[in-house]
């Protein structure tokens, strides 16, 4: 499935607390209420599943500094203000049903 290397992604960037963490946590959290709310989420083309596709993967082969890389490359690309990505994972609000599960977090 095309999350499971943005979840290998936060899980080598475990204790760092920069924006790649923080931009590849919205990116899942995206990827969760299009799994749950798919009808939803595609009705405001605010999807993002179908454009993680093409995620270069890591694995336990490589060293921290080639993971690191290749991290930073996917996050250069996606994080790009005209890629779809970003633009659905900061507008997803949009979506009725993620506006009223964002706002009962809240309280």
């Amino acid at each position: 499935m095309s999350i499971i290397p943005v979840v290998l992604y936060l899980l080598e960037l475990d204790n760092n607390s920069s924006i790649l963490r923080h931009f590849f946590d919205n990116i899942l959290n995206a990827a969760v209420y299009e799994l749950y709310f798919p009808e939803e989420v595609h009705a405001a083309n605010k999807g993002v599943i179908e454009h993680l596709q093409d995620l270069k993967p890591i694995d336990d082969s490589m060293t921290d500094d080639q993971k690191l890389a290749i991290i930073n490359s996917e996050f250069e690309r996606l994080y790009d203000p005209y890629h779809p990505v970003r633009n659905n994972v900061e507008t997803i609000e949009n979506v009725e049903v993620v506006r009223i599960i964002k706002e009962s977090l809240k309280k």
